[in-house]
């Protein structure tokens, strides 16, 4: 049993840093935007009104439950897997005595949901699952732990213990099915036993306020952890089956990165994870980093400890990763949308990272590049940028809100005949410590700007991209949406 690890929920106590959100259990409600009405009575445009029409098709698009039911069929005793490009796994659901579930995220709650509604509870014996606070289950075939993100609390560490105790209950011929969804790397937290959960609280930490990018944070998570990086696979090692179902939250989907992929092999090494903690001056912040932990790291570069495992490893035999989800689903069917209102649309596809700010540049030329004659067209693209806090923690707002600001910021001389909206939103419903989960700018938007004297720059200087926008009714509220596949960004011109 892994009660020898109870300790560890006994340190560090921290509650979620970011502000604690309302969550409606009842995600298809929240598959829209709250405050849609508020937003066309203040700053009506007929584009304004088609981008937000558009933002609600891409985030039903990427329902968890919907795209559970596109994914999984059962027919007799042949159980199909259907990856996000249609490809077939099948399995002979016969040949197991029981099937267990497991896994942690933001959308896993309606995924082992649906996953239960499709089996019709057949053959499931147990489960055990780790989601944000205040989020619930239907059925109660599965336990539910609710703890924290992004910063790991004492909740999400028990969670994961009962997840591995419950792994020791699998026998050879029963199936672990695990569940991966954005989060999930926060909220499914074993530190290594040399380390405190307090010191990886402080180094996550330091790493979102840094900018660091979801694959910096989560090779750095990989080598601070029991479970994490394919180790959860040396737990397993081959006692018995496992699919693992993964929505992507990551830029260009790279399976060994969502999650921290636990069922994964991995691409990166303790030599990658000292490069990220050098990069942004952690290593030798003895204060974020202790001795231990930086010995620990320097054995693993020199060889004299095991690195997490690899590919090629014979531990990942009889595991099946498929992602059933992604980004691209939720902007292709946002491009169909616009183009049947009539509208040329372009898809630029789903790996934008970078700065929030570089993408506020880009969106604004995006509008201003293009004569007149080009309209109507949208583009439309996702991605994950960063913000860099530089220490300046003082104001509320996200990388989406900072991004469409930012954009803002650019527009001086409007010429009165325009019809444009720029628009861009997380699909979990949330943009950094706000209550939003994106913003808009459109021409109405920056009149009013203009008319309460707000100074753009004051606010982008202090991250506090939200305030302004609440000041003008230009904040996309969606609540928690129960789903989770990065970032959208809509620039839709119709004059």
């Amino acid at each position: 049993m892994y009660s020898k690890y109870l300790f560890i929920c006994e340190i560090g106590g921290c509650s979620n840093t970011l502000l604690k959100h309302e969550i409606n259990c009842d995600f298809m409600t929240n598959l829209k935007i709250q405050n849609k009405s508020k937003i066309l009575k203040s700053n009506y445009s007929d584009s304004l009104g088609l981008t937000l029409d558009a933002i609600e098709v891409g985030l039903r698009s990427v329902n968890p439950v919907s795209l559970m039911k596109s994914s999984v069929k059962i027919e007799g005793n042949n159980l199909s897997i259907f990856d996000y490009n249609g490809k077939k796994t099948r399995f002979d659901i016969g040949l197991f005595g029981s099937i267990y579930l497991g896994g942690a995220g933001k959308a896993t709650a309606s995924m082992v949901d649906a996953f239960i509604s499709i089996l019709n509870n057949r053959k499931i014996k147990e489960g055990c699952i780790t989601v944000p606070y205040g989020i619930k289950m239907k059925s109660n075939l599965c336990s539910v732990t609710n703890a924290a993100h992004p910063i790991p609390d004492s909740n999400g560490v028990l969670g994961t213990i009962k997840i591995l105790n419950m792994l020791e209950k699998v026998k050879k011929n029963d199936l672990l099915v695990m569940f991966l969804s954005g989060g999930a790397s926060a909220l499914m937290p074993l530190p290594l036993d040399i380390i405190g959960l307090d010191e990886k609280q402080n180094i996550t930490m330091k790493l979102l306020s840094s900018g660091a990018t979801i694959d910096e944070m989560n090779t750095v998570r990989k080598h601070l952890s029991q479970i994490k990086g394919g180790r959860l696979a040396s737990i397993i090692n081959k006692k018995f089956p496992v699919i693992t179902l993964i929505l992507s939250d990551v830029v260009q989907d790279k399976i060994d990165v969502i999650g921290s992929g636990p069922t994964v092999p991995d691409l990166t090494t303790f030599k990658d994870a000292k490069k990220i903690l050098v990069k942004y001056k952690l290593w030798k912040n003895q204060r974020l980093v202790s001795k231990k932990l930086r010995g620990l790291i320097s054995d693993g570069v020199l060889g004299k400890i095991r690195d997490t495992p690899k590919p090629g490893n014979s531990i990942f035999t009889n595991i099946y990763n498929v992602i059933i989800g992604n980004n691209n689903i939720a902007c292709k069917n946002i491009k169909l949308f616009l183009e049947k209102s009539g509208v040329n649309t372009m898809y630029m596809g789903s790996a934008f990272t970078g700065k929030s700010r570089v993408l506020g540049d880009f969106l604004f030329k995006l509008v201003n590049d293009f004569p007149s004659i080009s309209t109507p067209y949208a583009f439309v693209f996702g991605g994950e940028t960063t913000v860099d806090l530089e220490n300046k923690i003082r104001g509320i707002g996200g990388r989406n809100q900072e991004a469409v600001l930012s954009a803002a910021a650019h527009f001086e001389n409007l010429d009165e005949g325009m019809d444009f909206t720029i628009a861009c939103i997380g699909t979990d419903g949330i943009d950094g410590n706000s209550k939003a989960a994106g913003a808009i700018v459109n021409q109405k938007l920056l009149v009013n700007i203009k008319q309460q004297k707000l100074k753009i720059s004051n606010y982008l200087k202090n991250h506090d991209s939200n305030t302004l926008f609440n000041q003008v009714e230009g904040a996309l509220h969606t609540k928690i949406t129960g789903t989770n596949v990065n970032d959208i960004s809509i620039v839709c011109r119709l004059k």
